[in-house]
């Protein structure tokens, strides 16, 4: 029998889930993708995260009610997954299903926003409102996920988290990081630190948004941890697992706008299906060429009411990324 060390608790309290316009803009699901980077620093930085896989892998957690495993658990069937990292746990059980390189360091990607809308929620008033600075809240990056935001926009935080977490909007972030602490550094000084104290100890985050720079880091196992402690939250549950949204806010001027947008999950879009029996209830997405394509999700087995979080990291492709999730979510059913 492979040795393994189980410590599992995973007592989570789970939550199931106008006015006229002059401007009007749809927005639907899409995904980041940079221009490639340099692929010798790249490359560097992930052979560095590698070396550290079998350091600390158990460490020490903060919360009882959080599954965690040394080794790799695999299971009797073999699954042919694309991605370098995934994990399966049982919330109803509190096991661990499945798990490969959850303690890998990875690029978290736009998985980075469950933090930051974590934080909001810890430190902001959902009913504050903010005036954007900045154009697009001065996000250049070619082909960046964008809400499309104009100097002098009105928005609450609340509305500036339904775009976040719906349509990822990267120029939401700044602003929900503007909104709460008045400064992006100082907000993600508060990200790192809400990080440390959920245990998430190989997380570092240098951005609200998850662009990719070389100091921004996690594991998949620190997502799932950040990830567990927003689906504590009511309003913040409700938030990410909301499938589209219109958002109804005024410009510089005072004239009305509207932007309506759909999640960009696709389970939720209706592009992909989960296997039969299991419906998708929240979830984060999350691509760029340095993560790759990558997702975590909470789902419920119809016919037991059993629930789960299963997470992929560095899949290779939009379909490899769902077809990597639905054999997790088969193996739940």
């Amino acid at each position: 029998m492979r040795r393994r060390i189980l410590a599992c608790i995973l007592a989570v309290s789970m939550i199931l889930p106008g006015c006229s316009t002059v401007t009007r803009r749809k927005i639907t699901s899409s995904f980041f993708i940079p221009e490639p980077e340099n692929i010798e620093i790249n490359t560097e930085i992930e052979d560095a995260a590698l070396k550290e896989q079998a350091r600390d892998k158990a460490g020490e957690f903060l919360y009882e009610d959080i599954c965690f495993e040394v080794d790799d658990v695999s299971i009797e069937q073999e699954l042919d997954m694309k991605a370098e990292a995934a994990g399966a746990f049982c919330v109803t059980d509190r096991s661990v299903i499945y798990s490969k390189n959850i303690y890998s360091k990875v690029y978290p990607a736009s998985t980075t926003k469950l933090l930051t809308a974590l934080t909001a929620f810890k430190y902001g008033d959902l009913s504050a409102e903010y005036t954007v600075k900045e154009d697009n809240c001065g996000v250049t990056t070619p082909g960046a996920q964008l809400c499309g935001f104009k100097t002098g926009d009105k928005l609450t935080l609340e509305q500036l988290l339904y775009c976040l977490m719906i349509y990822s909007g990267n120029d939401a972030s700044i602003a929900i990081a503007e909104c709460v602490c008045g400064d992006v550094k100082t907000f993600v000084e508060k990200m790192n630190q809400e990080a440390a104290a959920l245990g998430a100890k190989d997380t570092h985050m240098t951005n609200p948004n998850g662009l990719h720079e070389l100091g921004h880091y996690t594991t998949p196992f620190d997502i799932y941890l950040i990830f567990n402690e927003c689906l504590k939250n009511r309003q913040l549950t409700d938030i990410i697992s909301t499938k589209s949204y219109v958002c109804e806010f005024k410009d510089l001027y005072g004239r009305p706008k509207t932007l309506e947008m759909t999640a960009t999950n696709l389970y939720f879009a209706g592009k992909k299906k989960a296997p039969e029996g299991i419906t998708v209830l929240s979830g984060k997405t999350g691509v760029t060429v340095a993560a790759g394509y990558c997702l975590i999700i909470l789902s419920e087995n119809e016919n037991n009411g059993k629930q789960y979080i299963t997470c992929v990291f560095k899949s290779t492709s939009y379909d490899d990324l769902y077809a990597d999730m639905n054999q997790l979510l088969n193996l739940c059913k």
